[in-house]
């Protein structure tokens, strides 16, 4: 390298030359016939080129052949370097034996001559290699069997689709007590017998058209069938009397295969707060709540919904009441027209009509969530501290109320004084609000928000006076009930008090210990017996008994040895209220005297 150093500076007028590399081989280190000039700058190897292009003469240490002529040397810009990992390129194969990366068209290791080695051939064959599991729906049963209103049946076909799933739960249903089907039925029956299972007992089941929808388990990609599945059901009650059937038969199977009915636990279905990531197709919204997008927890699959009977049931019962109304209201109009009914009686007619469908409304019960949907809505709302919206936060004129949460200060504002309502009327002339009972008046004045608000507008207060005084009400304020108010005084004024129960009396706190002590010595504190007759009209030294002819004296309370009888000598101790102040105040004068009292008793037997 010194050598070719010399040369290029005193032969091509080059002053400075950083580097130079000639290039070996790793092994036997000849030349591999090239090599590299690195310059200072690159206008000086720019220059170089332009003036010694396209090659230059180098004399070598010896000539093989003993001629020292000069070899000829072509020259040209080297490629800059990028740091690409080695083997990316395409076609390219790095050798196993030695790392070196080959071209595509080698056969062989440049480096080491190993054949390429094709590392699919060592893989076996494609059925021994693993498959990617697949869910079988065993983690989505629940583990401890609380009951929910979904049922998991996994088992099922490949084939089987939503509406024969549908099919198959409904012979979960109780059966209805019909009379046997004709043949025609029977032979109709027999054609779709994959369905059919084991009699069950036919006192245990869900109640017919309980079944909301079934959700069938598909893949996103292919949408082929997971081979399991889920059965909604109206309440948690409906869903126990279906597995109570399930359970009642020897073999329950759908499409002639046998299938397994469990309770799913609460994380199954999970919510969708980001619609981008999980397309409509792949979430559905409980019954109860539109507003909450679920989802089934594997991404890979989704749940297929089928409805079964909401829509259906609502669209009949839709049908029927307009059918009802159009055939009242024809038959009411036909006898007013024949002079059966009044002129007007059939307004009033509808309007009572009218009346009874709110109540009937009103008495049905409120759609809820399913529990297992519930929860994640409860969740959410825990989140993003979302309060529920209820119908009880709103009047009946669809005022929102405004009800102070838990923990919150109480607002400013008290219960209003000022009335503007008509009782006869059943207005408020504040808000022009009509309501249907003076109840829902005063609730509205009292609690409604719009009615604050409209008490801040000195406009519509003028108003409502105006109207009041119109009506002829009073403009004054409302009775402030904060002060209490003494009812038994006044009933006591009104009726008079009983004085038939004679009870001693509590004194004066003005009054001396000393005379309290007196009394209380003198008037003995009366048992819980004297207490009751004194309260049914009894006084101290009356005789019992209606007419007062009874006894006057009370039963003396005598106490007697332990497992001795009545009349045996010696069994009786005395009284028992003394006896009891003996063993609970007594002292040892007391003590001495029951000993005196016992030997004088012995003393006298033996006399």
């Amino acid at each position: 390298m010194v050598q070719v150093t010399e040369q290029v500076k005193k032969g091509y007028n080059v002053t400075e030359i950083d580097d130079v590399r000639i290039i070996r081989d790793r092994q036997t280190r000849a030349s591999r016939g090239f090599g590299f000039l690195r310059f200072p700058s690159v206008d000086v190897s720019k220059g170089f080129l332009e003036r010694n292009y396209p090659s230059i003469y180098l004399y070598g240490k010896e000539s093989p052949d003993n001629d020292n002529q000069a070899a000829k040397v072509r020259v040209a810009f080297s490629r800059e370097k990028v740091d690409v990992p080695r083997g990316d390129k395409e076609g390219e194969w790095i050798c196993k034996i030695c790392t070196f990366v080959n071209f595509p068209t080698r056969t062989r290791c440049f480096k080491c001559q190993t054949p390429q080695i094709d590392m699919s051939t060592f893989a076996g064959p494609p059925a021994a290699r693993q498959q990617p599991l697949m869910n079988s729906g065993d983690s989505d049963a629940s583990p401890d069997g609380s009951p929910s209103q979904f049922l998991l049946l996994r088992g099922l076909e490949p084939t089987v689709t939503e509406d024969l799933l549908a099919k198959g739960v409904s012979k979960l249903y109780k059966p209805s007590r019909q009379p046997s089907p004709p043949a025609a039925t029977s032979n109709a029956k027999k054609n779709n017998a994959k369905v059919a299972s084991t009699t069950g007992d036919a006192n245990l089941g869900a109640k017919e058209g309980s079944l909301r929808r079934v959700l069938l388990v598909r893949d996103r990609r292919t949408t082929d069938s997971w081979r399991y599945g889920f059965a909604e059901f109206a309440t948690v009650d409906d869903a126990q009397a279906a597995v109570t059937r399930f359970n009642s038969f020897d073999k329950f199977t759908i499409s002639s295969k046998p299938v397994t009915v469990d309770y799913i636990h609460a994380g199954v279905f999970v919510p969708v707060f980001n619609s981008a990531d999980d397309p409509d197709k792949f979430c559905f919204s409980p019954l109860g709540n539109a507003a909450t997008k679920l989802a089934y927890w594997d991404k890979e699959a989704y749940a297929s919904v089928l409805l079964v009977a909401s829509g259906a049931s609502q669209q009949a019962t839709a049908a029927t009441e307009s059918i009802t109304k159009s055939a009242a209201d024809l038959a009411a109009a036909a006898a007013e027209g024949e002079g059966l009914l009044p002129p007007g009686k059939e307004a009033e007619l509808k309007a009572k009509k009218r009346k009874a469908e709110a109540a009937t409304a009103a008495a049905k019960p409120k759609k809820t969530a399913p529990a297992h949907l519930q929860f994640w809505s409860n969740r959410h709302a825990e989140l993003h501290g979302i309060q529920p919206n209820s119908s009880k936060d709103h009047d009946s004129d669809g005022t929102r109320i405004t009800k102070p949460s838990k923990g919150a200060a109480a607002p400013d504002k008290s219960t209003p004084t000022q009335t503007f309502a008509n009782p006869a009327k059943k207005c408020c002339y504040l808000c022009s609000r009509q309501f249907k009972s003076e109840a829902e008046v005063n609730k509205h004045e009292r609690l409604s928000q719009l009615h604050r608000d409209n008490l801040e507008k000195e406009e519509l207060v003028s108003q409502a006076q105006a109207k009041m005084a119109k009506a002829g009400l009073s403009t004054s304020g409302r009775e402030d009930t904060s002060e209490y108010r003494d009812r038994a005084k006044e009933r006591r004024q009104a009726f008079g008090s009983s004085e038939r129960i004679s009870l001693p009396l509590k004194k004066q706190a003005s009054q001396a210990d000393a005379s309290v002590q007196e009394e209380a010595e003198q008037q003995p504190v009366p048992s819980k017996g004297a207490s009751l007759l004194g309260k049914m009209g009894w006084s101290a030294g009356e005789g019992l008994g209606a007419q007062g002819t009874g006894r006057t004296e009370a039963i003396a309370t005598e106490l007697y040895v332990q497992g001795v009888g009545l009349g045996a000598q010696g069994g009786k101790v005395g009284d028992a209220i003394d006896e009891a102040d003996r063993n609970t105040k007594g002292g040892y004068s007391e003590f001495l005297e029951r000993t005196r009292d016992k030997a004088k008793e012995r003393f006298e037997r033996l006399g």
